[in-house]
């Protein structure tokens, strides 16, 4: 209700006793644990004196009273709903609404406008959900964490809600929610003990929580996955003759191919460089080009008994080979353990990454160079992005760190940087340790100069925000069998969309396959096979 800012808003105006002892009473009466909680001998106030209020319309013409005190909305009063308390309010009073489990990346869901579909629901530390009735206003917060962090109303009565049943459909109609526009009228405060938050101990959400993809969606991951297609030492009328891997032999296939991928691809030494990773890119450019060749070459999550590629690395987790987490919606492994015993004696194989030479170089055929150019456009191919130092704010704090300002780094090795700096000079606030206080330096660097007076403090994600995107991109992208190669500018991607052609029919045009050496022609025969469709080239 609140993701984008109040359409219209009057002025705020003081209650008159009597108004604020009868919103209090409609409160009390509302939430009767608040009562006896207020009721006691130094207790704080439920409505603090002044408490002011304001009519509103949002942006999507719903209209209600808010209610301030202490510089925080505290209560909002809609029509036909009992006076509603901020998060504010519940993180004094978690124990005012019925409160409802999710895990972390659903809250982001919720902050970005969406309402709590009942795939997103988990039970309680009981074990159970709230026994409420259709239209009661709850709380919903992360699992492992105890105060509100959202508020809304059911959307059916908790009693027909059947968790992790596969059931789909809204559980609750979400009304306000942590970091939204009504929380922003306030302090901007965290809620209590948020370092919480941002362990990695909760379980992550189950697929069943995750919409299905549609069909162009679909239809890109063919495309993505088709960009990392290996060659294989036997023809392609062989590899139909062999024997079709079972589920099981599928899984131990993928699981060497992992282990293969950590410690000779990415190996220990270069992986703090590399993590985080996204879990596609881990897929497609580590675990894919490191099948064996033979049988096995073609084992596909999809023929796995996980099905997906999230399963998959969830078990991995569980194993604690490695560790993964879910940032906005994308699963990120975040490190490796290496001391794993998965990986004591493990010895490299020979992978469908790393092609075999065919003729001797005295042999070599007058085709023999474009065959090589045309098998290095079918290879995982790497890139990495970097930054540089640039401009007359970014310049003077990398020499202040003494870090060379003629070089490029990655966006790790400059939080690295920045973290290193903010340690140094003890820019961290003691009382909240996520905030950083702006010092010269970071001034010029960060902020703008109508920000120069009004901003004390910044978060470090916030501070990382800013940096990047003033600092000179460049990347660096490694084609199989050549060596890296330097590029300005951010890598360009390659455009998948879909259009209208000739009433309900429709196509998938995909662009910019040449500037990352992929011969499109052979792009077309491929996806023609992948896709049962045609495919043509302009």
């Amino acid at each position: 209700m609140f993701k984008k800012p109040l359409s219209q808003i009057k002025s705020f105006s003081p209650l008159r006793s009597s108004d604020r002892r009868r919103f209090q009473n409609d409160a009390y009466n509302a939430y009767p644990t608040l009562k006896e909680k207020c009721s006691q001998e130094g207790a704080s106030p439920l409505m603090p004196d002044p408490l002011l209020s304001a009519k509103f319309s949002t942006s999507n013409n719903v209209n209600g009273i808010v209610h301030v005190a202490n510089n925080k909305p505290l209560w909002l009063k809609l029509e036909g709903i009992p006076p509603i308390p901020t998060v504010y309010t519940l993180w004094e009073h978690p124990e005012a609404l019925p409160m409802f489990y999710t895990v972390g990346p659903v809250i982001q869901k919720l902050i970005d406008g969406a309402d709590l579909m009942i795939p997103g629901v988990f039970p309680g530390p009981d074990g159970t959900i709230p026994a409420v009735e259709k239209g009661d206003l709850v709380a919903i917060t992360v699992r492992g964490y105890s105060y509100p962090l959202a508020v809304g109303t059911m959307a059916l009565a908790s009693k027909d809600i059947k968790v992790r049943s596969g059931m789909k459909g809204k559980a609750i109609y979400l009304i306000h929610v942590y970091h939204d526009a009504l929380w922003a009228m306030g302090d901007k405060s965290d809620p209590p003990e948020m370092k919480a938050l941002s362990d990695d101990e909760y379980e992550e959400e189950d697929e069943d929580a995750h919409p299905p993809k549609d069909e162009a969606e679909d239809l890109a991951d063919n495309v993505e996955a088709q960009l990392n297609v290996q060659d294989t030492d036997a023809p392609q009328q062989q590899e139909d003759e062999k024997p079709k891997l079972s589920a099981p032999e599928v899984d131990d296939v993928l699981k060497e191919a992992l282990l293969q991928a950590l410690l000779f691809k990415m190996t220990p030494e270069k992986a703090q460089t590399q993590l985080p990773m996204s879990a596609s890119a881990l897929y497609t450019s580590y675990i894919l080009p490191c099948r064996p060749r033979g049988r096995g070459s073609d084992a596909d999550i999809k023929q796995s008994t996980w099905k997906k590629l999230q399963k998959f690395l969830k078990v991995m987790d569980k194993a604690q080979i490695l560790k993964i987490k879910d940032q906005r919606g994308e699963t990120i492994m975040t490190s490796v353990n290496f001391s794993h015993p998965s990986f004591q004696g493990l010895s490299p194989y020979k992978t469908i990454g790393t092609a075999p030479t065919t003729q001797s170089e005295g042999n070599k055929s007058p085709s023999a160079d474009n065959d090589k150019k045309t098998s290095a456009s079918k290879g995982p191919i790497e890139i990495q992005e970097l930054y540089k130092p640039q401009g007359k704010g970014i310049i003077p704090l990398f020499e202040a760190t003494k870090h060379s300002i003629d070089e490029a780094y990655t966006s790790q090795e400059v939080r690295k940087i920045i973290t290193e700096y903010i340690k140094e000079s003890e820019l961290a606030n003691p009382r909240n340790q996520r905030m950083v206080r702006i010092d010269a330096l970071l001034c010029d660097a960060v902020l703008k100069k109508t920000e120069y007076r009004t901003v004390d403090e910044l978060t470090r994600e916030q501070i990382m925000d800013r940096l990047l995107p003033q600092m000179q991109a460049c990347h660096v992208i490694t084609f199989p069998g050549q060596e890296p190669e330097v590029r300005k500018g951010e890598p360009k991607p390659i455009m998948v969309t879909q259009e209208a052609r000739m009433g309900r029919k429709t196509i998938t045009k995909v662009v910019g396959l040449e500037r990352y050496n992929i011969d499109v022609a052979d792009m077309c025969k491929e996806l023609t096979k992948l896709c049962a469709s045609s495919a043509t080239r302009k």
